[in-house]
């Protein structure tokens, strides 16, 4: 981190970022260069399909979509999708309007995790319950009874991130999803009646993600924003309700052999795995606030010498350049990144084009329709 504002007197919790930024270049050393996905693959047709909001309890938005599936079941049914599943993640902390009850759900999805009968946190349980509802990832990837072979997982954010699709490199249908999602929406933002689409590659391989995502053979994160925890907004909701029915349009389409006409490249913010956080006071609470120039800069470049941080001193934390001198930060001041369970400080990103996998179906025009 660089300092480029007045000197003053150190802020003495300043050597916790610092410790922590440590901690995220070592992290970042076991990140590998960019690699494109496969560009052509055949895969099996989609025939199971789970939408589940609320896996943060707090997020009311992707549990509004799953309660309008309830009230109108056709709402998202596609003629080829044989059964789709609509749940709520957490249902405790969506009855409590909390975002966990013991830690956070959307990290508890680690094979190890979900093996070990002896963790007693609830999220920990719930997630099993999860994984053996709609899971792959410790069956392998054979045919299950009520395995998801693709799982839609509904999330809002505080912060200006508008309608951001978040794919992980495992599963080339999660991506050749969100890249064909940003093309058809693409209208509809020129046009003024949508905010701006983006799309996030993770970086994390099927065994190593923490996330519900990753138990079903595909998948894929929406996240929506800015939208305030425990609040249910009519654009957001909107917003989700279009996101998720253009993602169950690109699987109808990949089920029945439609050209999906999908864009051989795509410019996308990969994320490289790491978080930069705020300086910590001995009490762990903030000892900095994010600089105003900084503030809403979701997916706009931050370049080396510019602020980050407002330290309580009056001294100014500048990017200094950790990750390259050009990072796109996501996340940026996310009301749920001030709980350690979650994660502390804003997402770097790099923004990079990677190749679309032209991925279509061995078997085409699967029927039937089914809500549980």
């Amino acid at each position: 981190l660089g300092r480029c504002g007045p000197a003053g007197p150190t802020v003495a919790a300043a050597l916790v970022v610092l410790a922590g930024v440590a901690a995220a270049i070592a992290h970042r050393a076991d990140v590998g260069p960019s690699r494109s996905p496969a560009a052509a693959l055949t895969v099996r047709p989609v025939r199971r399909v789970a939408i589940v909001g609320a896996t943060h309890g707090n997020e009311l938005t992707g549990a509004w979509v799953v309660r309008r599936m309830h009230h109108a079941p056709n709402l998202m049914k596609r003629s080829s999708i044989e059964a789709l599943d609509a749940v709520l993640g957490n249902p405790r902390a969506y009855q409590e309007t909390r975002r966990f009850v013991d830690e956070d759900l959307n990290r508890q999805f680690l094979g190890e995790a979900l093996s070990d009968l002896t963790l007693p946190s609830y999220e920990a349980q719930r997630a099993k319950a999860l994984a053996a509802q709609f899971g792959q990832k410790t069956k392998g990837d054979r045919e299950e009874a009520g395995a998801s072979d693709f799982l839609v997982d509904l999330h809002t954010t505080t912060t200006a991130m508008g309608v951001s699709f978040i794919a992980e490199p495992w599963s080339p249908v999660g991506l050749a999803a969100a890249c064909w999602c940003q093309q058809k929406l693409r209208p509809r933002t020129e046009a003024g009646d949508f905010p701006e689409v983006h799309v996030i590659l993770e970086s994390l391989d099927k065994q190593s993600s923490p996330h519900l995502i990753s138990v079903a053979r595909e998948g894929l994160m929406i996240e929506i924003g800015p939208v305030p925890q425990g609040v249910l907004k009519a654009d957001g909701c909107r917003w989700m309700e279009i996101a998720t029915s253009t993602v169950m349009d690109f699987l109808e389409a990949l089920n029945t052999g439609a050209d999906l006409a999908l864009p051989q490249r795509a410019h996308v913010f990969r994320d490289i795995g790491v978080k930069i956080p705020a300086p910590l006071s001995e009490d762990g609470k903030p000892a900095a606030i994010f600089h105003e120039d900084f503030e809403g800069k979701d997916f706009q470049p931050l370049r080396k010498g510019e602020p980050m941080f407002l330290c309580v001193n009056g001294e100014v934390i500048c990017y200094d350049g950790a990750y390259g001198d050009v990072i796109w930060p996501v996340f940026v001041n996310e009301a749920a990144y001030y709980l350690p369970q979650s994660g502390l400080g804003f997402g770097v990103t790099l923004h990079e084009e990677v190749e679309v996998p032209a991925v279509t179906t061995s078997l085409k025009g699967v029927s039937g329709t089914l809500l549980a």
